[in-house]
């Protein structure tokens, strides 16, 4: 099997092609410089061979087609590309907009078929930010969409994503994520406030508490919180082998 690169022809086998190939997609350069750089491999892969080293030895010995392409970018000064996962959270925040956006056809059209007034009505007489919280869960007003929008441009924001071992980069993420969770956490005092204050019965507490749950999924607090856990765990990670690293040397 022949490769081609650039003005080059290489006789390879299979795994020599894929082993190329993979070097060659996890190089973070410009198209010309990659070019260059993967003549040179080749041309260093056949020098190899011609003093007598096989494939599988030449390749163990230049190491994973991940740890030479990281070898090439840092000594071209290249940054990571960052991972195309991250563009699943732009996928999700397009499709909360467009619920939102045809919602009112959606609600009528429910309406219609299983809503009555009661559906709406605030539970147990509660007032203030918990009535609106509560209503808002069962209305479904446009608010529930802030929260998820939020929690899509942290997760889209993760420094994770351009470098797996950053240690730098997670304040925007955080604050978005603290700003999605923070009516939640302001309504849990108030209903927690209501439950030690007598006001209502134990019915009707279990009664928010389960409203409170349910708007924690629907509303798109948990993505919130499921973000700020990763980023919370990575910058840890990343704060642990900085110090792994300066006691290893």
């Amino acid at each position: 099997m022949k490769m081609k690169i650039g003005s080059m022809t290489l006789d390879v086998l299979p795994p020599v092609k894929r082993y190329m190939n993979a070097i060659e997609r996890q190089l973070n350069t410009d198209r010309k410089t990659r070019t260059r750089i993967m003549m040179e491999l080749a041309s260093d892969f056949q020098s190899r061979r011609e003093n007598g080293q096989s494939d599988e030895a030449i390749m163990k010995e230049l190491g994973s087609p991940g740890e030479v392409a990281a070898e090439f970018n840092a000594a071209f000064g290249a940054k990571p590309a960052p991972s195309r996962r991250r563009w699943a959270f732009v996928a999700l925040a397009a499709v909360v907009v467009l619920i939102a956006a045809l919602q009112p056809l959606l609600t009528q059209f429910l309406a219609r078929i299983w809503w009555s007034p009661e559906t709406v009505g605030v539970i147990g007489g509660a007032d203030g930010p918990t009535a609106i919280y509560v209503t808002d869960n069962a209305s479904q007003s446009p608010a529930w969409a802030l929260p998820w929008l939020l929690g899509c441009a942290a997760g889209f924001l993760l420094p994770v994503w351009r470098d797996p071992h950053a240690r730098s980069g997670y304040g925007a993420p955080l604050l978005l994520c603290g700003l999605g969770l923070l009516p939640l956490f302001i309504v849990t005092l108030m209903t927690f406030s209501l439950s030690f204050s007598g006001m209502l019965s134990a019915a009707e507490i279990g009664s928010l508490f389960v409203s409170l749950a349910a708007g924690f999924f629907t509303n798109g607090e948990w993505l919130c919180a499921v973000v700020l856990v990763w980023a919370l765990a990575a910058r840890r990670r990343a704060s642990r082998e900085k110090g792994g690293g300066k006691k290893e040397s």
